[in-house]
């Protein structure tokens, strides 16, 4: 196993025991730099045309979808990426529907709760009512009593009343 020696990488064979030889080494730099490789898209490839006359391979290449109906070959990656998008698209629709769902859901709740409040304040209306309406009366019975005795003290007029009452 070879021992790491200035900064080298390991593995490669030993640096020259050679001066001259060993500061070419150092010095030596490549100005080259990364270049992607073209793409090979091998369902495009005109050397490969004859695999797809062959009607065997041809149905079994038509049956996966890399082939189309009149037999050329589809871009894969187009195609997928169109499905990408439409798949986002009807998942947007998706969302939009379950959202207009779900608002048009909660209105109704808030109708419900809305009429059942209006219900529930025109009781207390009728209620509120009614207690004011019995106080009146009572008002007015009271007035009625206190006309027919008015000349009476106030404590000897109850007791008259009562005493007319009971006959």
């Amino acid at each position: 196993m070879a021992v790491e020696t200035n900064g080298l990488i390991p593995g490669l064979r030993e640096p020259s025991k050679r001066k001259g030889l060993r500061a070419r080494e150092l010095d030596f730099h490549s100005s080259t730099q990364r270049a992607p490789l073209p793409e090979y898209k091998p369902m495009f490839d005109e050397h490969l045309q004859h695999l797809w006359v062959n009607p065997r391979i041809r149905h079994v290449m038509q049956t996966a979808g890399f082939l189309d109906n009149d037999g050329k070959p589809v871009d894969v990656d187009a195609h997928r990426r169109k499905l990408f998008v439409i798949e986002q698209e009807l998942a947007q629709a998706d969302a939009v529907e379950r959202h207009r769902a779900r608002e048009k859901e909660r209105k109704r709740e808030e109708m419900i709760i809305l009429a059942k409040r209006h219900e529930v304040h025109q009781h207390r209306i009728h209620a509120v009512q009614a207690i004011r309406e019995g106080r009146r009366k009572r008002r007015e019975a009271q007035v009625e009593l206190s006309k027919s005795t008015g000349s009476l003290p106030v404590g000897l007029g109850a007791v008259v009343v009562a005493a007319t009452q009971g006959t």
